[in-house]
């Protein structure tokens, strides 16, 4: 296997520090697990049951990458569609899409493997069903931290998750290694100056680039 190199991609990203890293941070969706059936199945019920069509292929990127407030303003624009839609969301019973996650391939080995030796963080836009699904695969015991949308006043983009998980351990931005998979984590780690490695998306402007966790043991 060819391991990631590191190269300048954009002038705004730090070099690899010196010292190791401190924090493994990562996003969940896309990045811990393949999500994007159990969203597009999420939101399509809600809009089924409100009686809208379901998700549309063009939306499904937006519905993966922001939290459920904000995707159903996006899907339903009318005030009156959103908040029937809001209220039931209130109702339904988060565990019952759980099934159509799909951990990520070997990602309970490098978790395994670096739990003694780093602090494992996560920065999500999820919400409350965040530690249902940890729970679900068996994946709490490894995460130290966990800032979800529900933790904080401003999601991703806005740094006040990862300066979150900064503050907690008490670490600089260089020693923190952070792992996304879209637009928004790109925008998070630009604000932040933590450094990025982009999962299965080389559109990203990003320190790394990798396509399975196996990969990470090279930059960490």
């Amino acid at each position: 296997m060819n391991h990631p190199v590191c190269d300048p991609i954009d002038r705004r990203f730090k070099a690899p520090p010196r010292k190791p890293f401190q924090v493994l941070a990562f996003d969940c969706d896309g990045v811990l697990f393949d999500s994007r059936d159990a969203n597009t199945r999420f939101y399509s019920h809600i809009l089924e049951r409100i009686g809208r069509p379901p998700v549309r292929s063009d939306q499904q990127g937006f519905i993966h990458m922001h939290p459920v407030r904000q995707s159903l303003r996006y899907l339903l624009p009318e005030e009156e569609d959103f908040q029937k839609a809001w209220d039931y969301t209130q109702t339904i019973d988060f565990k019952a899409f759980n099934r159509y996650l799909t951990p990520e391939p070997g990602l309970v080995d490098f978790l395994e493997s670096v739990q003694d030796s780093h602090h494992i963080a996560m920065a999500t836009n999820r919400t409350v069903s965040t530690r249902d699904v940890l729970d679900h695969f068996n994946l709490s015991r490894y995460f130290d931290l966990v800032v979800s949308a529900s933790d904080v006043r401003f999601p991703k983009p806005h740094p006040e998750s990862m300066e979150r998980i900064m503050e907690t351990f008490k670490v600089k931005p260089s020693e923190v290694l952070y792992v996304g998979d879209s637009q928004v984590d790109e925008a998070l780690a630009l604000s932040t100056g933590v450094f990025f490695v982009a999962y299965k998306n080389p559109s990203l402007k990003a320190c790394c680039h990798i396509s399975h966790f196996s990969e990470l043991h090279s930059i960490i």
